[in-house]
């Protein structure tokens, strides 16, 4: 090969390698705005469908850690997660319990795709145990045992940043902070036992004035005719789930029942009136 052709040789590697050297740092630039631009759109139009995706993945083993992770990073402690079943296409609900208290049972609703917390009942549930163990220690007083649920009603949702400013709460401030129009109570015990029915009824009517100083919330309360079975059962079942399911609506059916208001304004019924309806919860249907 001649010395000209040598050169023209090299002349046109050196072209071949700038071409590729130019086309290789346009390909660059153009690769960076057209992820930058797909990074915008998919903002603008994928996050839903994204979201979507990973909903689908859920499963009841990372439905129990994602759980966990909301709740901890929310409280700043940890949790127990019961159970975990779905609630829609984006969300599942979550059986609960702080480790430093179990008899605390409540629920959470969260994100399939691991984005946290949708609301939780972790505060309301704090305060229907305490009044779940006020209830119970007065009708132990009459019955040998009892069974005592506490729902409630209209709650409000505690969000991150207001936890550190609750940890040393009364009760009472709970209460008047969560401002709840209303509890339901659902009450199991042995009609055949209970005999003090002017001391009973006196119990309602603390409570009612303590309603009236803005201590508890106005209460719907239902008694149950149960046996002791049902009442241990009922009681289990109540460590487990926060809110009443199918399987508990369908043992208490059967049931005899009463049911009366304790508002501030006063309690629905007599005391006589009262007697009588208890009287009439032992008869079978």
């Amino acid at each position: 090969m001649s010395r000209q052709n040598m050169k023209n040789k090299d002349m046109e590697t050196v072209k071949t390698v700038s071409v590729i050297m130019v086309s290789l740092f346009f390909g660059i630039i153009l690769w960076g705005v057209l992820f930058n631009l797909f990074s915008i759109l998919s903002l603008m139009y994928l996050d839903e469908p994204i979201r979507e995706v990973k909903a689908f993945l859920y499963t009841e083993g990372s439905g129990i850690e994602m759980a966990k992770k909301a709740l901890q990073e929310k409280y700043g402690e940890e949790f127990i997660i019961h159970d975990v079943y779905s609630k829609s296409p984006s969300d599942f609900w979550a059986e609960c319990s702080p480790v430093s208290n179990e008899e605390v049972v409540f629920k959470a609703a969260i994100w399939k795709d691991g984005s946290g917390m949708v609301y939780d009942d972790y505060v309301p549930g704090i305060l229907a145990r305490e009044i779940e163990k006020e209830i119970e220690g007065e009708l132990q007083k009459y019955y040998d045992s009892v069974f005592v649920k506490v729902y409630q009603s209209g709650g409000w949702t505690v969000h991150s940043a207001e936890v550190d400013s609750m940890k040393d709460m009364s009760l009472e401030e709970y209460v008047k902070r969560l401002d709840s129009s209303r509890c339901w109570i659902d009450i199991g015990i042995d009609a055949e036992e209970g005999k003090d029915y002017l001391e009973e009824y006196a119990f309602y009517v603390s409570m009612q004035e303590k309603i009236s100083d803005k201590k508890m919330f106005p209460m719907h309360v239902v008694y149950y005719n149960m046996d002791a079975e049902l009442q241990e059962w009922c009681n289990d079942y109540f460590t487990q789930y926060a809110g009443a399911h199918g399987t508990y609506d369908s043992k208490i059916v059967e049931c005899n029942e009463m049911e009366f208001e304790c508002t501030a304004e006063g309690i629905s019924i007599t005391c006589d009136e009262f007697k009588t309806m208890k009287e009439e919860l032992r008869k079978d249907e």
